[in-house]
């Protein structure tokens, strides 16, 4: 990318997320408008597409306004995500049992692409591996990961979720679609979940406290393998990257996924130490 050009579009991710930032800032009547959200949400994760992998990263997230603004900004855009799988969820159940239909979702190109890369991962690490017990920590109101997770590997997925409205949601769509016996919801935190029964444990991006639940899932049964999502580069403008020297002393590292311009999480497979 030539000099000019990076220098612009430095200028214009950082004018769209002050933009944005003083949008949320503004007040939350405006959150009942899911076609403003999308518009802001879609139009910057496009741009940090945009920017990925141009070396633009450090200047972006070093730039005075971003570091002043980004933590508050995250929050603010958690919760824009809620509401606007909140609003297709509800859609989604007032209209007739399609699963297929939930290709409209405005996120739906990144999940499937990102399980289906962290599914390849899987099977380079794995081989052909039976899959009985599967836990999702954070599926929310639209679990479109757990449902992938199911449709490929055929197992039951437990849906942890500890928003009650998140909960209700999500366990009303599950049966909408008649997925009640394979999207098996809990309303409780992933840091008191028991994981004794099950294989392998996926922890969303959105949730908070990952490495509190990385030592519960230790705690409760360290042969299961964990897979937590998570960012890097220039998407660290739109969520919190794992801390990955937290469990460093319970964990290593044995496999990994990269972001994409398409793809905004990263993914690291871990197993527990002397499993």
């Amino acid at each position: 990318m030539l000099f000019v050009e990076s220098i612009r579009l430095k200028e214009q991710i950082i004018d769209e997320y002050r933009n944005a930032y003083q949008i949320f800032k503004a007040g939350h009547d405006w959150l009942s408008r899911t076609t403003m959200l999308k518009e802001i949400l879609c139009g910057l994760v496009s741009r940090l597409g945009q920017c990925f992998q141009q070396g633009l990263e450090d200047e972006v997230l070093s730039d005075p306004t971003i570091v002043e603004i980004r933590e508050e900004m995250i929050n603010q855009w958690k919760l824009a995500e809620t509401m606007i799988e909140l609003d297709y969820a509800k859609q989604f159940i007032q209209d007739r049992p399609n699963i297929g239909r939930l290709r409209k979702f405005i996120y739906w190109d990144h999940y499937e692409n990102l399980l289906h890369i962290e599914l390849a991962q899987f099977e380079r690490m794995m081989g052909s591996w039976k899959w009985p017990s599967v836990v999702f920590v954070g599926a929310g109101s639209l679990p479109l990961s757990a449902i992938l997770i199911q449709q490929y590997t055929r197992a039951p997925v437990v849906c942890l979720d500890a928003n009650p409205q998140a909960y209700e949601m999500g366990k009303a769509l599950a049966e909408h679609y008649g997925m009640q016996h394979l999207l098996l919801y809990r309303l409780v935190d992933g840091t008191s979940y028991d994981y004794q029964s099950c294989d392998v444990v996926w922890i969303s991006s959105s949730v908070p406290n990952k490495e509190q639940m990385v030592q519960r899932i230790y705690q409760t049964n360290p042969c299961a393998l964990v897979v937590v999502r998570s960012v890097e580069g220039i998407y660290q403008l739109v969520d919190e990257p794992v801390n990955e020297t937290a469990f460093q002393h319970i964990c290593e590292e044995i496999g990994r996924t990269q972001a994409t311009p398409f793809i905004f999480n990263s993914t690291i497979f871990y197993g527990f130490r002397n499993a």
